[in-house]
């Protein structure tokens, strides 16, 4: 078990029982026996008290099953007894922080990252966690700096992930009725990422409040460009848009010059067909949509509004043929939920 107590800072040799215990804690977990790992730990700490390793381990295990108060309580009464600027001590206190989150304490998670960034302040994890509840408790400011602390320390550009928290930031502001501290907030996450797609998107939303048409389409006119996948959710704005500007054709022009520089782009794709179906032409959004399933098979909204469009023809046999198939494609998704998001 010489792992173990590398991978928590080192230490003096467990006894024999404990290291017993240990390996044949794990063989349980990876077993997917909670109950007999739970038992072999327990046994492991009353074999020594003075042992960390069991705790830590129990610890965890607890908290995977969710007993919340009682991975609690272990990890306090380890601090106890820890030097809390020890490898052991860090460790601790990093594990009882993500108690407190994961058991919905969100000021005594933050305390606890607060405490270990005090003892460690290149920790990198808690700079990252420490961010992102910042975030949640809609504290922007301070998890900017800790973001910018986490970029120096990685050595990487903090611009992207700034961004994203300044859209946070603007779409609290934009739910708050304060527009412009949200146009305050999404200039300033391009101007640290102007690649942004969530703040283009957000962007043109805050325009189109504001009566901007023409500005909103321009906003969202960037995101396709910048983000594919963000391209689905702009592109109804688009359309209606395009529309209200009097201007419906330029939409189909706009997605057909996407299509010509990426072929595979799906849902620029079925964005075409969909506008295509909406004013008749059938025919041509059938094509369009069978061109998006030999690219991506498993496209269940192509799948749906394909077989929506050809029961509208009519056509029942051949829907539900697509029918069938998309049913294939959720039990393959049921089956393989991993395998099916990679390839996506």
């Amino acid at each position: 078990m010489l792992w173990l107590r590398r991978a928590f800072g080192g230490g003096t040799r467990a006894p024999r029982a404990v290291d017993a215990a240990l390996p044949e804690a794990l063989l349980a977990v990876l077993e997917r026996d909670w109950d007999e790992a739970e038992r072999l730990l327990v046994a492991a700490c009353r074999a020594d008290s003075h042992a960390v390793v069991p705790y830590l381990a129990l610890a965890r295990l607890l908290r995977g099953r969710g007993e919340i108060g009682r991975a609690i309580r272990i990890h306090q009464n380890l601090l106890l007894r820890l030097d809390v600027s020890s490898d052991y001590g860090r460790t601790a206190l990093a594990d009882l922080a993500v108690d407190f989150r994961q058991g919905g304490f969100l000021r005594r998670a933050i305390a606890s990252y607060e405490d270990l960034l005090a003892q460690d302040p290149k920790h990198s994890e808690a700079l990252r966690r420490l961010a992102r509840l910042r975030a949640e408790s809609r504290d922007f400011e301070r998890a900017i700096a800790l973001e910018r602390r986490l970029a120096k320390l990685e050595r990487r550009n903090s611009g992207p992930a700034e961004a994203d928290l300044r859209v946070q930031m603007a779409e609290a502001a934009q739910a708050e009725g304060r527009g412009a501290d949200a146009r305050r907030a999404v200039k300033q996450a391009l101007r640290r990422d102007a690649r942004c797609a969530g703040a283009w998107i957000l962007l043109g939303e805050l325009e189109a409040e504001r009566g901007r048409t023409k500005a909103a389409l321009s906003a969202w006119k960037r995101v396709p460009a910048l983000d594919p996948r963000a391209g689905a959710r702009v592109f109804p704005q688009l359309e209606a848009t395009f529309a209200a500007l009097g201007k419906p054709r330029e939409f189909e022009a706009f997605v057909r010059k996407i299509l010509e520089e990426r072929a595979d782009d799906g849902p620029a794709r079925i964005a075409l067909a969909r506008h295509l179906a909406g004013r008749g032409d059938a025919e041509e959004a059938e094509t369009e949509l069978r061109r998006a399933l030999a690219e991506r098979p498993g496209d269940r909204e192509a799948r749906t509004i394909l077989g929506r469009l050809l029961l509208a023809e009519n056509r029942d046999a051949d829907a539900l043929k697509e029918y069938g198939e998309l049913l294939d494609v959720l039990d393959r998704e049921l089956l393989f939920p991993v395998a099916v998001e990679a390839l996506e």
